[in-house]
C-alpha cells in the first residue's frame, strides 16, 4: 500500500468521515436515556473519525459533549446547565468531570457614547 493517498480519495474519506460523524451522533442521542455509557462510546468513536480523518465538527455537536471527558452531554442526566446574568451566559456543568463549559448569548449592549 502506497504512503500517499490522491487529492480525491482523501476527499472520499473525510467524506465518509463527516456521514459516519453525524450518524454517531444520531445513535448517541437515541441511546442516551437507557445506555448513558454506550452513548459516551459513540462520542468517542466520533472524536477519534474526526482527529484522524482532520474533519471539522459541526457547530451544533460541538456543545452535545464534554471536551475533557468525551461524556455525551444530556441536560439534567449527564449536565446540569445554569444561566448567569452578567455577563449573559449559559454554564454546562459535566457531572462526570466537573467541567464547565460557558456559552455566552444576547449582543453586545450599545453605549451611548457622547
Amino acid at each position: 500500500m502506497p504512503r500517499w493517498v490522491s487529492r480525491e480519495l482523501r476527499a472520499e474519506n473525510r467524506a465518509i468521515a463527516a456521514e459516519r460523524i453525524e450518524r454517531l451522533f444520531e445513535l448517541a442521542e437515541q441511546v442516551s436515556s437507557r445506555r448513558l455509557e454506550l452513548a459516551d462510546r459513540y462520542v468517542q468513536l466520533a472524536w477519534r473519525l474526526a482527529t484522524r480523518y482532520n474533519v471539522r465538527l459541526p457547530h451544533r455537536l460541538k456543545g452535545k459533549f464534554c471536551r475533557r471527558c468525551m461524556a455525551f452531554l444530556k441536560p439534567g442526566v449527564s449536565c446540569r446547565v445554569r444561566t448567569r446574568p452578567s455577563p449573559p451566559r449559559v454554564v454546562a456543568t459535566c457531572l462526570r468531570c466537573g467541567h464547565q463549559t460557558r456559552i455566552p448569548y444576547g449582543g453586545k449592549k450599545e453605549r451611548n457614547i457622547k
